[in-house]
């Protein structure tokens, strides 16, 4: 079914924003080649129409030497909608159904009925991989353009027009952001199938021009940030003009869609939360927006990572702030180098892809392969959490990679020669973790400090224990200040507690023998001072 954006869809010639109620499968309610019960016309002549689809990409631009940056309009250029589902439709009948190359053509074959209009749509949706761009104040309804043809069209060309006036945008006009979205997404996809076999799972991203950052009801655009949620694994994007629009900024997008690929294919423990540059990280976070930010500059490919938005200035173009995942700035974007720095991560990943022709300390040049291989393999059956020590562990056991390379260039970003997941060879990742002996009951006290965020390093400590094949017994106390606990095996969340009040939180759970766990304990005190919290586990 059509969801006109505009009234006069019926007119010829006229290239339309549309927004359509399609699922993966097809269109709802409809069945192809079905004659439209209110056309009683004839059958036509078998016709056949081909074209070209094209949207308008603007580039984000950044200088980290004039620390500036923008949407740079004057430079966009036409690029083809790739991989794109292209349907001839009259009335509620799809008539045909195929899609575009890699240069936007396409070609289809249909026999239209004697009456009602034909028209020709393409979809901000691929199918392989299978991405499709949704509007989420919209019931959820498909983006895409469309224009009507006649027996006699054989070329149709369409084409998403950015629909910028040089102040702002015409709303009727801003047909391209949902088909530069789904480029971004599809060329971070690609990147992965060209040197490794992949099967991606459905993807619904959601774009609208209601998008603000703002907590709230996603359906009518309270998104609060471009970001991917695990809860409905589902990618949001940002949209609102004079705020913040993120169709343009490809880094964003596969950052996002990069913990899309963690959640589906790989794994990502990280808390989530609040994070700037400069933070000190739960290591978990570090790594996880690390690698977000690192394999955005692999996958497009493009070492400068831009973010645009209005700010206090909502005329005119969008201002941009950025930084190289190559190269920090001077003065450094990084004060504190280390496993617990997402600039560190980031740089370290990219290093580890990147030939590094002009780094002394980097004489690593991967690639893309084993980057993924590790994702896909030890990353997501580490014992411990995944932080940069599981990476790189599970980095250093793959065939052809020299351990000695990689640790020289851990030395630069102030990164020991892990050798664990558990974080030893690295003093600092290591002290996160307390070894618990296998002999029970276990009692210890451990000093977190407060003034951050939960997400930051200070409040968080990991126990790395094994089951002992019965029930075991955990809590964690502090009278004066919130702590919760959280349970893993391998990944996967097996108990916790969560009261939000000062005093004992306890868990019971079954466990199977010899098998790795990790009990994360979290603080929550506001007041910058150390605080001690007792912890004990028992197995009766």
């Amino acid at each position: 079914m059509f969801v006109s954006r505009r009234s006069n869809w019926s007119n010829a010639g006229t290239v339309l924003a549309l927004a359509l109620a399609l699922a993966f499968t097809g269109c709802k309610g409809d069945d192809d080649d079905e004659d439209d019960p209110k056309c009683e016309g004839g059958t036509g002549s078998p016709t056949t129409v081909s074209g070209k689809v094209t949207y308008d990409f603007v580039p984000a631009t950044y200088s980290t030497t004039t620390k500036g940056g923008t949407l740079a309009f004057a430079q966009a250029s036409e690029r083809p909608v790739r991989s794109a589902v292209v349907q001839v439709r009259q009335g509620s009948n799809v008539l045909a159904t195929g899609s575009t190359d890699e240069q936007g053509n396409y070609q289809l074959n249909y026999t239209p009925s004697t009456c009602g209009t034909v028209t020709v749509v393409a979809l901000a949706k691929t199918t392989n991989p299978p991405i499709q761009v949704e509007d989420n104040t919209d019931k959820d309804a498909i983006w895409a353009i469309g224009d009507t043809i006649t027996a006699t069209t054989t070329t149709k060309n369409l084409h998403a027009t950015h629909g910028w006036t040089g102040t702002t945008y015409t709303a009727s006009q801003r047909t391209a952001a949902p088909f530069a979205i789904l480029d971004s997404m599809y060329t971070a996809s690609k990147a992965f199938m060209a040197v490794r076999t992949v099967t991606f799972p459905p993807l619904k991203v959601n774009w609208s021009p209601n998008n603000v950052p703002q907590s709230g009801d996603k359906a009518t655009g309270q998104i609060s940030t471009s970001h991917y949620s695990f809860q409905e694994n589902e990618i949001y994007i940002l949209g609102r003009v004079g705020v913040d629009t993120d169709e343009y900024d490809s880094h964003v997008i596969v950052h996002e869609w990069g913990h899309y690929f963690e959640s589906n294919l790989s794994r990502a423990d990280s808390p989530g939360g609040p994070h700037s540059t400069g933070d000190v990280l739960d290591p978990r976070l570090a790594f996880g927006e690390g690698y977000g930010n690192g394999l955005a500059a692999m996958l497009l490919p493009e070492s400068m990572y831009v973010d645009t938005l209005w700010g206090s200035t909502t005329s005119g173009p969008p201002l941009a702030f950025g930084f190289d995942a190559e190269t920090p700035p001077t003065p450094t974007d990084d004060p504190s180098p280390s496993v617990f720095s997402e600039s560190s991560v980031m740089r370290i990943l990219y290093d580890l892809y990147d030939s590094g022709a002009n780094e002394g300390y980097d004489t690593v040049a991967l690639g893309l392969g084993p980057i993924y291989d590790v994702l896909v393999g030890p990353q997501k059956t580490t014992e411990g959490m995944t932080t940069l020590g599981s990476f790189i562990t599970g980095l250093k056991s793959q065939a052809g990679v020299n351990a000695s390379a990689v640790d020289a260039l851990l030395a630069h970003y102030n990164v020991g020669a892990i050798t664990s997941p558990y974080g030893d060879g690295d003093t600092q990742l290591r002290a996160m973790y307390v070894a618990v002996p296998n002999t029970y009951p276990y009692n210890n006290n451990i000093t977190l400090r407060g003034g951050e965020e939960a997400n930051k390093q200070q409040q968080n400590r990991y126990f790395a224990f094994s089951g002992t094949g019965r029930t075991m017994n955990i809590s964690v106390s502090n009278a004066t200040y919130d702590v919760d606990i959280e349970v893993y095996k391998r990944g996967e969340l097996v108990a916790s507690s969560y009261k939000e009040t000062p005093g004992t939180e306890s868990v019971s759970l079954p466990t199977q023998s010899d098998t790795p766990y990790v009990l994360v304990v979290t603080g929550y005190s506001t007041v910058n001072t150390n605080y001690t919290v007792s912890v004990s586990i028992t197995s009766p």
